[in-house]
């Protein structure tokens, strides 16, 4: 008998640790997908020189092929030395979405003054992509963001929604 408890014993140690290692890999895997489409929305909005309505269309295009649909809240403001950045959320359409309703991703934008010191106007962009872990049995266990930002990009062009057709 007490070699059979042990065996059971063993047995519920090793599948504890195989969940434990295919969680890991799970969530390695959800992040670096997650990161990767943080990397080409920042690379979309540097292409485009700002956030204007071909980078947003682009930027929607490639979340869709790479069918990348994971929805979350955009932060509320942040302050960012003397500047406090106003996320603004777009859907899967790249219409700007309400703030505290749930968006595809976000961007806020820091204009930085350098004239004083003889340099330029630049603005750079904070980006906000979400991953979320889910399991089948639980559900949407909880959305996580993955931030990046731009380099700076020296006279932007943005538009509004209105003007975008």
């Amino acid at each position: 008998m007490r070699e059979a408890i042990g065996g059971a014993w063993l047995f519920g140690l090793v599948i504890t640790f195989i969940v434990f290692f295919a969680s890991f890999l799970a969530i390695s895997v959800n992040f670096s997908r997650a990161f990767n489409m943080k990397n080409e929305v920042v690379d979309m909005i540097e292409k485009y020189e700002g956030n204007n309505c071909k980078a947003r269309k682009s930027i929607v295009n490639s979340l869709r092929q790479n069918s990348y649909l994971i929805y979350g809240t955009c932060p509320t403001n942040e302050k960012v030395g003397d500047n406090t950045l106003t996320y603004i959320g777009y859907d899967a359409e790249g219409k700007k979405v309400e703030n505290g309703k749930r968006a595809l991703y976000c961007i806020a934008s820091n204009l930085v003054d350098t004239t004083d010191k003889g340099g330029l106007k630049k603005t750079y962009y904070k980006v906000v992509i979400f991953f979320k872990i889910d399991l089948p049995m639980m559900g949407n266990l909880t959305t996580f963001r993955v931030k990046g930002e731009t380099a700076s990009i020296y006279y932007p062009t943005e538009q509004l929604d209105e003007k975008c057709r």
